[in-house]
């Protein structure tokens, strides 16, 4: 049987070019779409994925969900899996963040199986604390704002500075780091990148890491921690003070985070973060004006704790709203995420989401834009030039190419740099591809 294989995302879901039967069909999607990688592949054409970059219909994310589902309810039969081969991203697939723990996985579809027949209802309630928190947070914000406007230029600078560090320890490190793999940092790096997301203060890398890559995996569903189709509202702020739904808890639990927890700087992180929150975040921010250049310290503490703490905040927040509800989707146009300019700019690149979410494997988490858009790639070239940083993963043109004909909205070929070509003006253009011309000429006899 001749198969086509397409890559897509975190699933690999085949294109079957002659007729099959029924039974012939599921067992070979069932195979193909497994949500973890699988122990060995199918001898296909190497470049069996020539040629699909024009016709058709994107069904590749309905296909590998439906079977996703099918294949979640019946329990994995081997928790170990041989290594697998590199592939053409320069990788390889067993280091996937994209995996369950096998063990916890079944044990998961056991209890789920116990409770099958009993509906989950999920009534979401307010956690007051945490509401109380936000609500202190971005009070204090206003009133910061309003003091930057007497504070001296020193301060103004200074805040500014911890804006852009904290917000590369989010985007450089917990981010593309920690959640994605998208690079390989060294100890120096990763304990600079650590100290840096301390200053963020949104929460240890870890967790951080953990609801991410549970986004990722199940976007848009009731298990993804932010989910965008419950409203602007709760995929920006509202899920921090909110219950989570059931199944949020159900795969945090069952979500490979092995790698993670084999780094010991991400460990110490997390073991610490309270007493490194105080000092990273709230501490050092706070008295260094105070003391360097005699700032008020009642000044300081609401400018460069609050102000620039929910500033940090909502600006990652805008990547799970804004960039998730308003703007093109030019890599698949049945994915929730957009690509978002403004967030980009803001949020040091991280805005480009419709292309992060089918390519998150990627360094620069974008496709098009210069270091002025992508603040985060530069800071991250920069480490590799200087050899602190390596293995930084990306997607090859054609890849991109492919999956944007095939799934995007148009958008990509209407407003970037391949706008208008390959185009044809009609009958005996000398633009016209070999394949149409031999099919023209046959038709002509």
């Amino acid at each position: 049987m001749n198969f086509k294989l397409i890559w897509y995302n975190k699933n690999v879901c085949a294109h079957i070019d002659r007729p099959t039967s029924s039974t012939q069909h599921t067992n070979i999607v069932n195979i193909m779409c497994l949500s973890t990688p699988t122990p060995s592949k199918p001898n296909v054409e190497a470049d069996a994925v020539a040629g699909q970059s024009n016709g058709g219909a994107c069904h590749l994310g309905e296909m590998c969900r439906d079977n996703q589902l099918k294949n979640r309810k019946a329990p994995a039969t081997d928790a170990k899996q041989t290594k697998e081969p590199v592939d053409d991203l320069g990788y390889n697939e067993e280091n996937a963040v994209y995996k369950e723990n096998a063990a916890k996985l079944i044990e998961e579809q056991q209890r789920e199986q116990k409770s099958d027949t009993d509906e989950v209802v999920y009534n979401p309630q307010i956690r007051w604390p945490d509401l109380g928190a936000q609500t202190f947070l971005h009070a204090g914000a206003l009133y910061g704002l309003y003091l930057l406007f007497s504070a001296k230029l020193y301060t103004f600078l200074w805040v500014v500075g911890c804006i852009w560090v904290s917000g590369i320890g989010i985007t450089a490190g917990a981010h593309r780091l920690w959640s994605h793999k998208s690079y390989t940092a060294s100890l120096f790096l990763r304990v600079l990148l650590a100290f840096m997301f301390s200053i963020a203060g949104q929460r240890d890398a870890y967790t951080w890491a953990l609801d991410h890559r549970i986004h990722h995996k199940f976007s848009e569903t009731d298990a993804d921690p932010h989910n965008a189709k419950r409203g602007f509202f709760f995929a920006h702020v509202g899920w921090l003070f909110l219950t989570p739904h059931p199944k949020v808890i159900e795969k945090r639990k069952v979500i490979d985070m092995s790698d993670l927890e084999a780094d010991a700087v991400v460990m110490f992180q997390r073991k610490y973060y309270i007493p490194l929150f105080a000092l990273c975040s709230i501490v050092l921010p706070v008295l260094v004006p105070w003391y360097f250049w005699q700032e008020d310290l009642w000044m300081s503490f609401w400018i460069n704790f609050n102000m620039r703490f929910t500033w940090t905040l909502n600006v990652a927040f805008f990547v799970n709203s804004v960039a998730h509800m308003y703007g093109n989707k030019p890599y698949d146009k049945n994915i929730t995420p957009v690509e978002a300019p403004i967030v980009s700019f803001l949020a040091m690149g991280e805005g480009w989401h419709n292309y992060h979410h089918v390519f998150p494997w990627d360094y620069k988490t974008g496709e098009f834009g210069n270091y002025t858009l992508n603040v985060t790639t530069a800071f991250i070239d920069f480490c590799a030039r200087i050899g602190i940083a390596s293995g930084r993963k990306s997607v090859s043109p054609d890849m991109v190419m492919r999956r944007a004909a095939k799934c995007g909205d148009g958008t990509r070929f209407l407003s970037d740099e391949y706008a208008h070509k390959n185009q044809v003006w009609g009958f005996g253009d000398r633009d016209l591809p070999r394949e149409d011309l031999a099919e023209l000429a046959k038709m002509q006899n």
